[in-house]
């Protein structure tokens, strides 16, 4: 039985990170509800390969860096000047791992990852996953009306400390900001929600070690990671 209920049809949707993962599966399934999606990436050319793969017409892939703020400022000037406002902002985007994070060094047994993480390696992941939703976010409300949904995505890592303390600390910043920004933004009429997922099996958790992974998907009901 078909799940579409065309609960978004006529809206547009932004999603960032949309090249894999659940960026893709969330832009396949808002595109099954009827939206138009700008699917975002930092290869446009898997932004593209998402779009190829949507239900419906007059989607459009865009490239750029999320914590880039001239790439988002583009973006989003280009989601303007195509469908004139917008309805529903994802900000997805993320990594697990970074060069310089120390986690290698770890794994061999020469310390603590903390220890050996790189001031470098740390401030591109909060850039990333802190300065990619501030930015995401700043721009999508200057395109959105009264009843407009910004998402952002956290981690159980954000939540619980688990993992690295670059991505738990920038997961934990994606809630802390998501709070603050629900008080400010629903005065406006917009709804700010932030999903936390545990282990999930996408591209981005093939790179970190199952022995990492391991105590994570032992915590969760089904004992096994999720699927996009």
């Amino acid at each position: 039985m078909s799940r579409e209920t065309g609960r978004l049809a006529g809206k547009v949707a932004c999603i960032t990170g949309a090249g894999s993962g659940l960026g893709r599966a969330m832009a396949l399934r808002f595109a099954e509800e009827g939206a138009t999606i700008a699917a975002q990436d930092l290869r446009e050319e898997a932004a593209d390969e998402t779009v190829k793969l949507l239900d419906g017409d007059g989607h459009q892939a865009f490239g750029g860096d999320v914590c880039d703020e001239g790439d988002m400022v583009s973006m989003f000037a280009q989601i303007h000047g195509t469908w004139g406002c917008l309805d529903v902002q994802v900000n997805n985007a993320g990594v697990s791992r970074l060069p310089g994070d120390g986690f290698d060094e770890m794994m061999a047994g020469q310390g603590s990852q903390i220890s050996l993480m790189g001031y470098e390696a740390f401030s591109k992941m909060m850039a990333i996953h802190a300065g990619g939703t501030f930015l995401g976010t700043r721009e999508a409300v200057k395109l959105m009306g009264e009843g407009g949904s910004v998402i952002t995505l956290s981690s159980i890592a954000g939540l619980a400390g688990w993992g690295p303390v670059h991505y738990a600390s920038a997961k934990g910043a994606v809630l802390g900001f998501t709070r603050a920004a629900s008080r400010e933004l629903g005065a406006m009429g917009i709804r700010i929600n932030a999903i936390a997922p545990g282990v999930i099996d996408t591209p981005m958790t093939a790179d970190v070690d199952e022995a990492m992974l391991a105590p994570m998907v032992m915590m969760t009901p089904l004992r096994r990671q999720g699927t996009a």
